[in-house]
């Protein structure tokens, strides 16, 4: 547990170093954080097992406000939230949340609802024109193993402007050993400027329905907009980046792609934001990366947001961008014979098999992590739509094995072909385009 605590927090030290804090703060944070350890330490000293867990807990909490630079107020809010590695796994990742949270941007809602013995909180909220994200808690009467929020609705109870484009509300909640407390995040994204000031949530969780009304009683404030209409061309493929929108949860770069472009441009891996210091904003890694398919001349890229800081220079950086030719934007597959028919160049796919009677198995050939998976629309010989039922993959060294769940497989008439969202090929520019 203690390795596990301190790679979280390794972490969470590489997503933040560099946010300017004046040195003569970091004391009091230091102070407030051995406090908290000798309170818990105080409580659990009965218990032997408990008593070095915290006090290893106290040991890594000093670490943590000693080697990166935070202001006392955001100090003092992660110590009250039930467990450091909780709390990394919420924001790590993200500079615009953690940015937010700092300049005291969220809000605290606190409303919870009662069922069964499990009560689930809405703690905070940080809310933008595009978005909402909510904080959340679970508390149970008994340890649990595993909890899961099953469904999650969203609706405006105001008649203001609320027009909802998606929503995530995290992955289960596991415990080896068994927790009473699970914390975690809802995030809502909204196709039109965010009106609505009132909400009703409801929530599924083990059967049961929690419904919870809540406000935002804090301004929404407004995007700051940078027109920038500048092509460039990267290994023969015409990119324009239209406009960079900065609102306080995220950056929302839009970008068009040439008509007449060879390729077609699947992923932007590592489009960035960068100011003259060389600080970095990077692609959102937990939430919504982009809006508009692969297929769309048009999309919208989002990136972690500087919102909160005010560059004198800030520049955007297209980075490696997954493409692949047109003409070989499918991999088309024989299922009965178990092989690949066609697939982009390089070649990367080796075998394919079905098992079970309706789940197709791909090999990929990789030499590093490829963190995404086969979701593209499926299609059989005579054009028919394949419903698919779930996606899964695994790991290995050298090769990534993906699965994909096909219902009644043998209805649909062979060879398949599936529309690739995600390729491990790629064009790349580091040049700088000015957004200020």
């Amino acid at each position: 547990m203690h390795s596990l605590e301190e790679e979280k927090l390794a972490d969470y030290k590489r997503i933040v170093d560099g946010l300017p804090v004046p040195e003569d703060l970091l004391d009091e944070a230091i102070l407030q954080g051995f406090e908290k350890g000798r309170r818990e330490k105080k409580r659990a000293k009965q218990r032997m097992r408990s008593i070095f867990s915290i006090a290893a807990a106290a040991v890594i909490l000093i670490s943590f406000f000693a080697s990166i630079r935070l202001s006392p107020a955001f100090a003092g809010y992660i110590s009250e939230l039930p467990g450091f590695a909780k709390l990394v796994d919420l924001i790590q990742g993200d500079k615009g949340v953690i940015a937010a949270l700092e300049s005291e941007y969220d809000q605290e809602i606190g409303v919870s609802s009662t069922k069964d013995g499990v009560t689930f909180t809405i703690t905070r909220a940080i809310a933008d024109e595009t978005g909402l994200l909510l904080f959340y808690t679970i508390d149970t009467v008994t340890e649990r193993k595993e909890i899961i929020i099953q469904d999650a609705r969203l609706k405006n109870t105001d008649g203001k402007t609320f027009l909802l484009g998606s929503s995530s509300f995290g992955m289960p909640h596991y415990s080896l050993e068994g927790e009473k407390s699970f914390t975690g995040t809802m995030d809502f994204t909204f196709q039109e400027p965010l009106e609505a000031r009132s909400f009703n949530l409801i929530v599924k969780i083990e059967g049961n329905e929690h419904e919870i009304d809540f406000k935002l009683n804090k301004e929404i404030s407004s995007k700051k907009e940078f027109i920038l209409n500048k092509t460039v061309s990267i290994e023969g493929q015409k990119i324009t980046f239209e406009k960079v929108e900065i609102y306080p949860l995220r950056v929302a770069i839009h970008v068009k792609m040439d008509p007449d472009n060879s390729k077609r441009i699947l992923s932007f891996d590592e489009i960035r934001l960068v100011d003259e210091h060389g600080e970095t904003w990077n692609k959102i890694s937990n939430g919504i990366t982009a809006s508009g398919g692969v297929a769309d001349d048009k999309r919208v890229l989002y990136v972690q947001s500087n919102y909160f800081r005010e560059p004198k220079e800030l520049y955007l950086i297209p980075g490696k961008i997954q493409a692949v030719d047109k003409s070989e934007a499918y991999l088309i597959v024989d299922t009965e014979q178990g092989t690949i028919l066609k697939q982009p160049h390089p070649w990367k796919f080796g075998h394919a098999k079905v098992s079970n009677g309706n789940e197709l198995s791909l090999r990929m050939n990789t030499k590093g992590e490829f963190n995404y998976f086969l979701n593209g629309m499926m299609r059989d010989a005579e054009g028919k739509e394949v419903f698919t039922a779930g996606f899964t993959k695994y790991e290995v060294e050298g090769y990534t094995e993906f699965a994909i769940s096909i219902p009644n497989l043998k209805k649909y008439k062979n060879p398949l072909s599936m529309e690739l969202n995600f390729y491990p090929a790629w064009i790349q520019s580091e040049e700088k385009i000015r957004i200020k």
